[in-house]
């Protein structure tokens, strides 16, 4: 591995994950200080989502394909390259309800008042996904161990996974998706962005390891389950 090898490698694989969710939860706050001035978005997402409809009803009532969402915003990004935390939360309840709890424009709205990141180009902090859950009386459980999570996974219906996409190289980002449970088989949604599952596996370490060629590592975990 040569050097600038090795320092895109630093943060996944030197760096805790409880200090990456920290170094997020400062981003949250400092937006948070800043005040909501994304109210503008909201129309333009009440307006352009209904183009999206078809697609989520054939695609079972999941959001599976982010790269399509260009015409909808969030903050100062747009949800194709930052709303995948967003997208993460409307699946998981989706999962536990068989409904949305809220229109997807609305639900945009409540992350950018508390838990966007840089003006929604650094995405969403994970423990503003795991907040909004339980203000809305779901039950959670948050985890920053990946040695953990098979543990906390076989015990919730739905979950959401934060990971590095690529354990090496920083720069591949990092991405959240939503993954369900169908007969004690995992699957995840959206994470190719494309409109395609991965999965069934039958453990959560088990699907990990097929996603991105092996290459994905975890970072966090929520497991969510109804009252």
């Amino acid at each position: 591995m040569n050097l600038s090898q090795m320092l895109f490698a630093f943060i996944p694989r030197r760096i805790n994950n409880r200090t990456i969710i920290a170094f997020y939860e400062l981003l949250r706050k400092t937006q948070k200080l800043a005040g909501n001035r994304w109210k503008k978005n909201l129309d333009i997402n009440q307006r352009c989502f209904p183009n999206h409809a078809g697609t989520i009803s054939k695609n079972n009532g999941y959001i599976e394909d982010q790269n399509n969402y260009t015409d909808m915003a969030y903050g100062k990004a747009t949800m194709q390259y930052s709303g995948c935390e967003v997208f993460a939360v409307y699946n998981a309840i989706y999962t536990l309800l068989k409904h949305p709890l809220m229109d997807l424009p609305d639900l945009i709205s409540c992350f950018e008042k508390d838990g966007m990141a840089l003006s929604g180009k650094f995405g969403t902090a994970p423990k503003a996904l795991r907040d909004f859950l339980e203000s809305n009386g779901f039950v959670t459980s948050f985890s920053t161990k990946e040695k953990d999570f098979d543990t906390l996974s076989a015990t919730y219906p739905s979950l959401i996974l934060t990971m590095y996409n690529d354990r090496n190289d920083i720069r591949k980002e990092i991405h959240t998706v939503h993954i369900s449970k169908t007969d004690d088989m995992y699957i995840a949604h959206n994470v190719y962005c494309n409109g395609k599952t991965v999965g069934p596996y039958p453990s959560l370490s088990n699907l990990i390891q097929n996603i991105n060629g092996g290459k994905a590592k975890g970072i966090s975990l929520i497991g969510i389950r109804k009252p």
